[in-house]
């Protein structure tokens, strides 16, 4: 959730600064004039240069961004899903109930899936040994 956040909020600064430059490069091209001087045009050149590059400064800074933000929820995503997946389909795999079901330290959809396939495990094991006496 926090990475989701993180990224509106980053595609929402890039489109406010991008909204502001070219706000910015129209108000110089809206100041041209047939008229003008040489040092005028080459001084409107300059400013939209700038604005350019400023663009691609921060383009690179929010790619930079984007990139750490990625690859921090990419770890998140590993720690907190994929392995708690990896032990209960471990658990599911090895054949009768040798060890209990692992421990998680948080409590998400994953440890509730866990609790779950525990509960299940016990009635399927109290149905069996009720099936086996009768």
């Amino acid at each position: 959730m926090t990475g989701h956040i993180v990224t509106i909020s980053c595609l929402g600064y890039m489109a406010f600064f991008l909204f502001i430059q070219l706000g910015q490069v129209t108000r110089i091209i809206d100041t041209i004039d047939p008229n003008m001087t040489t040092e005028q045009v080459n001084l409107l050149k300059e400013r939209v240069s700038r604005s350019v590059g400023q663009w691609q400064s921060e383009m690179i800074g929010l790619a930079i961004i984007g990139s750490i933000v990625s690859i921090i929820g990419g770890i998140y995503t590993i720690n907190m899903v994929i392995r708690p997946l990896n032990k209960l389909v471990n658990f599911a795999i090895k054949e009768g109930r040798t060890e209990p079901l692992p421990e998680f330290k948080s409590n998400t959809e994953i440890k509730q899936l866990a609790t779950a396939i525990t509960a299940l495990t016990a009635k399927l094991n109290k149905t069996s040994h009720g099936s086996n006496n009768d």
